[in-house]
């Protein structure tokens, strides 16, 4: 099918290759920092050079993650990183923080920009804000319908969008989960996830599991399969394969199955084969509309492929123990065998050492699929594999050796991939010296090597020697582009004297492209354009104090100078100020994080009536509702949390779309605030906050029990799951101070 990017995930390099090798039209993978996976292996840089090659000699296309929240201690890192990329040239960078865009549209234009599904962008509005900065793709939140996503793709002018169609999910919705980071002490946001959603929970004894702990929060693996084409006909750029943490053969083996698909191919692998490299229960999530069974609550992890069920366990005459069932699949000796533990949670399984057809008494090496199959058990084995092999319990393939060789990981040899930045060569033979000017990346550089150079007995052959020798840059950035040789005394040079000479002029180019790059740091480094503009900085001159509650929410006494309301769609039509709010404080409206395109325009009708109201001062949750405000000419906005300003790049950005205050976000370091609150920008740090550790648009199987200390409820359509117990947090000397309540459970 035309029109479509096959876009697969690479945790390494060989992985990368083999994605390629599979049918992926494009690749994204991450460096070592600045990376939403930073327990993956990832790329080094010269690894990432190296792939890069690659992918032009092939027609690929390589995006660099880069997406992850950056705080204001790691700027500098982030701006030499960044500088580097800009020379070795991906396709472009995946970003959620938006002081990284402004920092690349300022100091690396080279660097194109893909907006992260940890942006959380999921309306037309967000798309259109994420364009308005620059950005030439967007990858969407997994939580969209297809008619959303086709809503979206007619309206957004050209913007390139990027849609998930395979591969894990999160619970929560992509850049608004806060678990891992309050919890954990491991931000989801900083590439650190402690993966909370797949931990089991003790639920209410009166619910579905009666008070046993069940995985309450553990989604199934999107799978879209054949729908996938559904996508590419609603005008989905790319399509993206989860998985930067999976093996080589997993990426490859899901990356062929989709080709497949997508080429109208009948010969790509099986959902089975894909089951026996990895597999959860899967789901299509929202693609058709809402719908209950995404969650699997009783089992996290790999369970395979099933393949039968246990008929039952006999013992020879040796003592030795078998397994029999009958087995839709082809097995062979060291294939993995799984089964479902009885006490739930992960599989329990073992390897195949021996096995035959039943009541063959010789063992084979395989076995045919609709055979009954003898498997031997291991002399030890756990007791939950016993109690798992009761007669009519499912057996798994959860590993196939078939499937593991049909994916191999392809071969890489340097030499196959030169460099790919074009040097100009022009040598200038002379009695004396010979002389080579070269350009090359924007660099010019001169070398030259003295000598008595006697005339040539074949001077035709001195250009060619010349090629030769320049010709040899394997293992660096370059390539031989032109060649020119002046030679007017028709002169010899020892070809040792021109590898002497392409090696200097080689050191030489580095030197002046890395030169180049420093001065391009320096500039990024030192650009003082992050300071505030008059508009952001503090007009108090004093501690501000600033209370948020929610639509129906009582205000406590207090000595406020700001209470903000948190609103919805539906509360526009009837708003009333909350009771309580003091008559010295001024009100500002607050906009919901996450607003469905299907309700978007009643939000904007919403808003709208109430500025012709009188309310003029508002806080935006999401880059959605800050192009809003501004479109309708509000000049006193706030940015909330969920924008995760926690550089001054990213606050410059923020305020040059309209925003003159700053909640800093409650994950942020005690480093990164420290820093903020020294940035000069008027930032409210939160003392209190019922803190939402995730925000979802997915109900969980079951409540979980009030010793889970937990509390998960439903308003406006999002399922929030926070803690019984409001947080405190220290505020740094001297600033603005905010209580939270709009988060409340109560």
């Amino acid at each position: 099918m035309d029109g479509a990017e096959l876009l697969a995930p690479a945790g390494d390099f060989e992985t990368a290759l083999a994605a390629f090798d599979a049918g992926a039209d494009a690749v994204y993978c991450g460096l070592s920092g600045f990376s939403a996976r930073a327990f993956a292996k990832n790329l080094s840089t010269d690894e990432l050079r190296s792939l890069v090659r690659v992918a032009r000699r092939h027609g690929k296309q390589v995006y660099v993650t880069f997406n992850t929240v950056v705080g204001e201690g790691e700027a500098d890192e982030a701006v030499r990183l960044l500088a580097e990329l800009e020379e070795i040239g991906p396709t472009a960078l995946i970003v959620q923080d938006i002081g990284v865009a402004r920092l690349c549209r300022r100091h690396f234009p080279g660097l194109a920009l893909h907006a992260s599904t940890q942006l959380a962008v999921h309306n037309l509005e967000g798309v259109m804000a994420m364009r308005e900065l620059g950005f030439e793709r967007v990858v969407l939140a997994r939580e969209l319908s297809l008619d959303e996503i086709s809503f979206i793709s007619k309206r957004c002018g050209g913007m390139e969008l990027e849609c998930f169609i395979h591969g894990a999910l999160c619970y929560s919705v992509s850049g608004l989960c806060l678990f891992s980071a309050m919890e954990k002490g491991r931000s989801g946001n900083r590439g650190r996830c402690a993966y909370c959603c797949r931990m089991p929970y003790p639920t209410e004894p009166d619910g579905p599991f009666r008070g046993g702990p069940a995985y309450i929060f553990s989604m199934k693996d999107l799978r879209l399969g054949e729908d996938a084409r559904k996508l590419v006909e609603a005008g989905v750029k790319s399509l993206k394969i989860e998985g930067r943490m999976k093996s080589s053969v997993y990426v490859a083996s899901v990356t062929a199955y989709y080709r497949a698909i997508l080429d109208g191919r009948r010969d790509g692998p099986t959902i089975q084969d894909l089951e026996t490299v990895f597999s959860r229960s899967t789901t299509p999530l929202y693609l058709e509309g809402r719908r209950d069974d995404v969650i699997d609550p009783g089992s996290i992890g790999h369970k395979g492929a099933a393949i039968g069920t246990v008929k039952r366990v006999t013992r020879d005459r040796d003592g030795v123990r078998w397994l029999r069932f009958h087995t839709s699949r082809a097995l062979e000796r060291h294939d993995g065998l799984q089964f479902a533990s009885p006490s739930g949670g992960k599989s329990v399984g073992f390897g195949i050492s021996d096995m035959r057809t039943a009541m063959s008494r010789s063992v084979a090496f395989e076995v045919p699929a609709g055979a009954d199959v003898e498997i031997r058990l291991p002399d030890e084995e756990s007791p939950d594999l016993a109690e798992a092999l009761k007669p009519g319990a499912t057996v798994y393939c959860s590993m196939s050796n078939a499937v593991r060789r049909r994916f191999p990981v392809p071969s890489f040899r340097p030499g196959d991939y030169p460099g790919d930045v074009a040097v100009d060569v022009r040598l200038e033979i002379s009695p004396s010296h010979v002389t080579a000017s070269a350009k090359a990346g924007g660099a010019e550089v001169e070398a030259s090597v003295d000598g008595a150079f006697e005339p040539s007995k074949n001077p035709e052959k001195t250009f060619g020697a010349v090629e030769k020798a320049f010709s040899r840059l394997g293992g660096s950035d370059y390539s031989l582009g032109k060649v020119e040789v002046s030679d007017p005394d028709r002169l010899f040079v020892p070809m040792s004297t021109l590898n002497d000479l392409r090696r200097e002029v080689v050191e030489r180019l580095d030197g002046a492209r890395a030169s180049a790059r420093s001065e391009r740091i320096s500039a990024a480094l030192e650009d003082d354009d992050s300071a505030p503009p008059e508009a952001a900085r503090d007009q108090q001159g004093r501690a501000f104090s600033t209370l948020k509650v929610r639509v129906g929410q009582k205000v406590p006494k207090g000595d406020w100078d700001e209470v903000v309301v948190a609103i919805s769609p539906s509360d526009a039509g009837d708003f009333r100020v909350p009771e309580g709010v003091p008559e010295t404080a001024s009100l500002r409206l607050a906009l919901p994080v996450y607003t469905p395109e299907g309700s978007f325009g009643a939000l904007r009708v919403a808003v709208k009536r109430l500025v012709r109201a009188g309310y003029s001062k508002w806080e935006a949750a999401d880059f959605a509702g800050l192009r809003l405000l501004r479109a309708l000419g509000i000049e006193d906005i706030t940015a909330d949390w969920t924008l995760y300003a926690q550089n001054v790049h990213a606050l410059r950005q923020l305020s040059e779309m309209g925003a003159r205050r700053f909640v800093a976000s409650p994950e942020a370091s005690p480093e990164t605030v420290a820093a903020v609150a020294e940035s000069g920008y008027d930032v409210e740090f939160l003392s209190q906050q019922s803190t939402p550790l995730f925000i979802s648009l997915t109900r969980p199987a079951a409540m979980p029990a009030k010793e889970s200390a937990l509390s998960v409820f439903c308003r406006d359509g999002l399922w929030v799951t926070t803690r019984v117990v409001p947080r405190t947090f220290k505020v740094p000397p001297g600033a603005s101070s905010r209580i939270d309540l709009s988060w409340s459970p109560q």
